[in-house]
């Protein structure tokens, strides 16, 4: 269990780290943003409480939004996330159930698996970003693209992560 506290404690730095300091600062073809931060949440252990779940996403949500200066957007978004990763897990999972001692990664659940599950995520929480960031349905063409492209953006380079830093 120790074990489990300190990678997540770590991946929780490293990957707030990232997202301040790389991410936010060099947007990709000079307009996207990957968010790359959803990771976390995405490889949070199976078994973590729906309450200290919900405490997480607006810790992080809340540090991200201060260190942008966004009102309230990425934690709004991180608690929605937070909310709705139990009812995804439940309806994504296997035949045989979620082995407890694992985490939701590429390597123990396959490339197909994993990448529905993260592009849920992802969309989910970009969506809601970019729905709040705007607060309107006025440009929701632009909206939706911006998305998109961000979404295809932070995908690629979560399934990059899972590949050279996650294996089995």
């Amino acid at each position: 269990m120790g074990h489990l506290l300190q990678r997540n404690i770590v991946r929780f730095i490293t990957l707030f780290g990232l997202q301040i300091l790389i991410f936010n600062n060099v947007p990709i073809f000079g307009y996207s943003i990957p968010y790359v931060y959803v990771l976390f949440f995405i490889m949070l252990p199976f078994e973590i409480h729906k309450t200290f779940l919900l405490i997480l996403g607006f810790v992080l949500g809340t540090i991200i939004d201060f260190s942008t200066n966004s009102p309230g957007v990425h934690a709004g978004a991180t608690l929605l996330i937070a909310f709705v990763r139990p009812y995804i897990l439940q309806k994504m999972s296997p035949r045989q159930g979620y082995d407890i001692n694992s985490q939701p990664m590429l390597a123990y659940y396959g490339f197909r698996w994993f990448f529905q599950y993260a592009l849920i995520m992802v969309s989910i929480h970009h969506f809601v970003l970019f729905f709040y960031l705007s607060f309107s349905f006025e440009e929701s063409f632009f909206l939706v693209f911006r998305a998109i492209i961000n979404i295809f953006f932070t995908m690629l380079l979560i399934i990059i992560s899972q590949y050279l830093v996650y294996k089995k």
